[in-house]
């Protein structure tokens, strides 16, 4: 998939900074149904009364006819747990 001028497939998991890492894994954003999720950059940490992870993502149908986005999420971190925001997504590209 094409975005702009960045071919989504040249992006991994791997080049995400600790603190992303730890969110997207804590969060378990690998292990979700239904739809698949690929970090593609990590854009930083909003603190308000606990800390919002936010994300540049793939999102990705995992039954037909899979359908494949760009969007913005967060995932939040409270009292050391993670939880994936599905209201805070936000889609960039279709």
């Amino acid at each position: 998939m094409q975005f702009g001028q960045i071919q989504l497939e040249n992006f991994t998991e791997e080049n995400l900074p600790q603190k992303g890492e730890s969110a997207w894994s804590g969060a378990g954003m690998r292990k979700l149904t239904g739809k698949s999720y690929k970090a593609l950059k990590y854009i930083g940490q909003q603190p308000v009364n606990e800390i919002y992870h936010w994300f540049i993502a793939e999102q990705t149908d995992v039954y037909p006819p899979f359908a494949r986005r760009v969007i913005k999420m967060a995932i939040l971190e409270k009292d050391g747990e993670y939880t994936f925001e599905k209201n805070s997504i936000f889609v960039i590209f279709q």
